[in-house]
């Protein structure tokens, strides 16, 4: 799974960010797809956990969107626009 820095690492256009935001949900909805298929319980737990960080990243990107196109259109890398914590 790739978190909020390495995703804002391979940011380096508007369509990167766009393709970035889309790889992201594409991921979440595999891993409910996962979870729903999971039969062991262990399984659904760890698939789970994966979602919730997955989520997280997802959450965080959608908000920092206009940022990160800012970011790109003044010359700055996409990272830039992030400051905090994950």
């Amino acid at each position: 799974m790739m978190n909020l820095i390495q995703r804002l690492e391979k940011i380096h256009t508007v369509d990167d960010a766009e393709k970035q935001l889309t790889l992201a949900k594409k991921y979440v909805r595999r891993l409910r797809t996962d979870a729903k298929k999971a039969s062991m319980l262990a399984d659904k737990l760890a698939i789970h956990e994966k979602l919730k960080d997955a989520e997280k990243v997802l959450r965080k990107l959608r908000q920092m969107i206009f940022d990160i196109e800012d970011a790109i259109n003044v010359g700055k890398p996409a990272s830039s626009a992030f400051s905090g914590s994950l």
